[in-house]
This record gives C-alpha cells, sequence and structure tokens, in this order.
C-alpha cells in the first residue's frame, strides 16, 4: 500500500482536517509518506473542558487526542499548517502561534517548536499542496513567496507572533504589501 499513497504526479497524499488520531495510526503516516494536514486555529473553537460541540459530539476519547501536532511530528509524519480559509482566518500568524501553543481541546498537549511551525507553514505545507520540492523555501532561483514580520517567529512567544506586525509581503516575486 505504500508505493500506492507515496508521491504522485500531483503531490503528496494528505489527510485534511486531521483532527483527532488514535496512537495505532500515528506512525502510518510516516510510512506511507502521506502528509497530516492541520488548521490549528481551530483549536480556539473547543474548550479544555469538553463542554463545546466538536468535543462532545466526538466523545471523551476521541476528542482527547485532539489536534496532536506534537506527536505526529514525532513520529516522522510531514505536518502541513494552514488556516482552512475562506471558512476560517487567513492568518498565517495565527497558525504559527497555536500551532505552538493550541488552544481549548488540544491545550493540554505539547506544541510545536518555532523551528516546527514555521515549517508546517512553508516547507511542509506547500509539498503537501502539490507545489514543487522548491516552494515553501527562500533561495536564489525559487519564486518568492513569503511574508517578513516585525519579529522573528521562530524565538518569539507565541502570543507575540500572533499579533506581530507584517513588515513586508511577497507574491510570486513581486512586493504587494509593504508595511511601516
Amino acid at each position: 500500500m505504500a508505493e500506492r499513497l507515496g508521491r504522485g504526479g500531483r503531490g503528496a497524499h494528505r489527510i485534511e482536517h486531521i483532527e483527532t488520531v488514535p496512537d495505532e495510526l500515528l506512525p502510518r503516516f510516516a510510512r506511507l509518506g502521506a502528509a497530516a494536514s492541520m488548521q490549528p486555529p481551530h483549536t480556539a473553537y473547543t474548550r479544555a473542558d469538553g463542554t463545546d460541540e466538536w468535543s462532545r459530539r466526538l466523545g471523551a476519547g476521541r476528542a482527547g487526542r485532539a489536534w496532536r501536532l506534537r506527536d505526529l511530528r514525532d513520529a516522522g509524519a510531514v505536518v502541513a499548517l494552514g488556516s482552512d480559509w475562506p471558512i476560517a482566518h487567513y492568518d498565517a500568524r495565527a497558525v504559527l502561534a497555536t500551532a505552538r501553543a493550541p488552544k481549548g481541546a488540544a491545550s493540554a498537549r505539547a506544541g510545536l517548536t518555532g523551528p516546527e511551525a514555521l515549517e508546517g507553514c512553508t516547507s511542509h505545507a506547500a509539498p503537501a499542496a502539490g507545489e514543487s520540492e522548491t516552494a515553501g523555501r527562500i533561495a536564489p532561483g525559487f519564486r518568492a513567496d513569503l511574508t517578513a514580520l516585525g519579529l522573528d517567529p521562530v524565538t518569539a512567544p507565541a502570543d507575540e507572533v500572533a499579533e506581530a506586525p507584517v513588515r513586508l509581503t511577497v507574491t510570486g516575486g513581486h512586493v504587494v504589501y509593504r508595511g511601516k
């Protein structure tokens, strides 16, 4: 089965909106080459006490395995992060922040490190979306799609990343926003 799920002509296979994962499935993501695609800001729609609609519908067992970012990374999985736009807000700063400091039902879980969260939004997300292996990286000759923040999103505290000023946005090599 691993051969069928590996890279095809249109990018990696991925499980979209993977919000709860049983222990026995964690290593399968890496073994099969399937990306775990998550939307960390969704953790804010849940509550740590399990009284939210998501937790009640899933039940305590499945809700107790909410947004296993750290566990998936530790199992060797590619964890592609996104916002779920246009359903949820598109702000990548919130994705970076909540990947590092999950909220609600996932708040007791360890989040990702700063570098891992950044990889999840860049070098893990782009190939999982069918982009070339060079997408999601900054290097000479690569397409320039990037946002520069007023602080280091890798080392700054997660809550500060969520509110960081945007200094520059470049899309396809063209500056589309220049802040102060």
